[in-house]
């Protein structure tokens, strides 16, 4: 049978190729020119041929467009030193690496050129590629893929294994990838207050990248501030204790602490995955200014709570100037917890609780109020409230019964989701859940002294344990059991300081946790 005419071209076309090596780069130059890039429209049989044939001996030739595989990976590595790229399949759980070069076509979802630095770690792509050879002839983001880019509005469920992305909720792929800093890292690695992008096709989430990442404050020097307030910036909210490794998002930030009329004000730098530090002993303290404030509560029978201290309200209680964390609550009503801040000499401040009128549910009910040292009278709404540095207070929700209830409560300056825990004796706890925007995480000292059901921190031996910022031992440790998310830190000297965010159940019983070994500075 004769051979068609593309076919004797095929031949004598591989055989000057054979024949003539330089003229057959020029060729391919040429070829290329007209051919476009990466025509994806040019199928095998219409290309040079692919692969070894029975009667030919020489060198097998390959032109632009030329594949023999396709796949639909991740994106995990770009060199463009060496001009590769590595990619995992999800099917057989492997990365694997193609070479590009010049004939290599990099495209958009819709068919648009793009160049090799808009292509992103993370982008599930289709790639067309000869494997003898390990190169690449072209790559575009899938069309069925989807991107959520550098959001915070986010909880993930590791029980279900299910992220929860705004309102809607997505699977999370058992062979998921995820990335930060142009590097593969663990799912353990995110923490709750992390700036996301998911990459994800249908109800599945296949990668995540970490667009804004977590460094670490620790504060020195501040002896004089302990049992006051340390505020950075709009991101954190929370009660200075001795010894602190503050868990913060990445960014610059003014950090103001204040304690007994005093407040000091610097700004830092977080960076990613790295520990900075504030020294206050330079800090001159003025004799304490305080002021009197009136409370009128309503019902009159409950209880007021002044930074974890339940106090007599029956006459003007005498506060210092700056911060101080108000909880008010009675049984039957709904409690509320709020921020206020003493900046003169007197202040009227009326606090009423709303009475649950579904008994069963009342676990579930929350309120949050807004108050003002600078008046007569309080104005409680159902929103959230901002910090206020005169006379202002930053207000919050606190849901539940008296005696060691459980419930969620609110922080502001946007939609902020945080999980805490308050209890007769006026301790409480409130800790950073998945915040929307820049809202605040408020927290308070974990109390390590209680008797109560207890979190326990085996391993890795050795290491420093600080949750929500406040030092809690050396591992193995425990600290008390306080539901919801929490962030826990590690630190080693020496050692590259991490923190994971654990959910902690409400079951009436301990639980532990077992970390992986820290790894060694460089």
């Amino acid at each position: 049978m004769m051979k068609s005419t593309l076919e004797k071209e095929r031949a004598n076309w591989r055989r000057r190729q054979i024949k003539y090596p330089v003229l057959a780069a020029v060729l391919s130059m040429i070829s290329l020119a007209f051919t476009g890039c990466g025509d994806f429209g040019l199928l095998p049989e219409q290309s040079p041929v692919i692969g070894e044939e029975e009667h030919h001996n020489g060198p097998v030739v390959y032109g632009p467009g030329s594949y023999d595989s396709a796949d639909t990976p991740i994106l995990v590595k770009k060199d463009e030193e060496k001009k590769t790229l590595t990619f995992y399949n999800t099917d057989v759980e492997k990365n694997y690496t193609l070479e590009y070069d010049g004939t290599t076509c990099f495209y958009d979802k819709y068919g648009s050129t793009l160049s090799l630095s808009q292509l992103n770690q993370g982008d599930i792509v289709d790639v067309r590629f000869v494997k003898e050879k390990k190169h690449l002839t072209s790559m575009n983001v899938s069309p069925d893929a989807w991107v959520i880019s550098e959001t915070d509005r986010y909880v993930f469920d590791n029980v279900k294994r299910e992220v929860t992305i705004g309102e809607d909720t997505y699977k999370i792929s058992s062979d998921a990838v995820y990335f930060s800093d142009e590097r593969q890292i663990k799912e353990e690695d995110i923490i709750s207050t992390d700036r996301l992008t998911f990459h994800g096709m249908d109800n599945k989430v296949y990668s995540v990248n970490v667009d804004k990442g977590h460094g670490y404050l620790r504060l020195t020097g501040h002896q004089g501030f302990i049992d006051g307030w340390i505020e950075i910036g709009t991101s954190v909210i929370q009660k200075v204790t001795e010894d602190m490794l503050i868990t913060v998002p990445e960014g610059k930030y003014q950090v103001k602490i204040s304690a007994a009329g005093t407040t000091a004000e610097k700004n830092v730098v977080i960076n990613r995955n790295s520990e900075s530090s504030l020294d206050f002993s330079d800090v001159e303290f003025a004799k304490p200014k305080t002021g009197k404030v009136f409370f009128s509560l309503s019902p009159t029978k409950a209880k007021l709570y002044v930074d974890g201290e339940l106090t007599d309200v029956s006459e003007s209680v005498e506060l210092t100037y700056g911060l101080h964390q108000l909880i008010c609550k009675a049984e039957g009503y709904t409690s509320i917890t709020q921020y206020l801040n003493v900046g003169q000499p007197s202040a009227g401040i009326d606090i009423t609780l709303e009475e649950i009128k579904d008994k069963e549910e009342d676990s579930d009910s929350t309120a949050s109020g807004n108050e003002n040292s600078s008046g007569g009278s309080s104005t409680e709404n159902s929103g959230n409230s901002g910090n206020v540095d005169n006379g202002g207070n930053n207000g919050g929700t606190e849901s539940g019964t008296n005696g060691g209830n459980t419930g969620n409560e609110g922080g502001s300056s946007g939609n902020s989701g945080s999980n805490g825990t308050g209890t007769e004796n006026g301790s409480s706890t409130e800790n950073g859940g998945n915040t929307g925007g820049e809202d605040q995480t408020l927290t308070e000292p974990i109390d390590i002294t209680s008797t109560y059901y207890r979190v326990f921190v085996d391993s890795p031996e050795s290491v420093e344990i600080y949750v929500d910022g406040s030092y809690v031992g050396i591992a193995p440790c425990s600290f008390k059991k306080t539901a919801g998310y929490h962030i826990v830190t590690l630190s080693k000297s020496g050692y590259i300081t991490r923190s994971y965010t654990i959910s902690v159940d409400s079951d009436d019983k301990d639980i532990s946790f077992s970390f992986a070994d820290l790894v060694k500075e460089p």
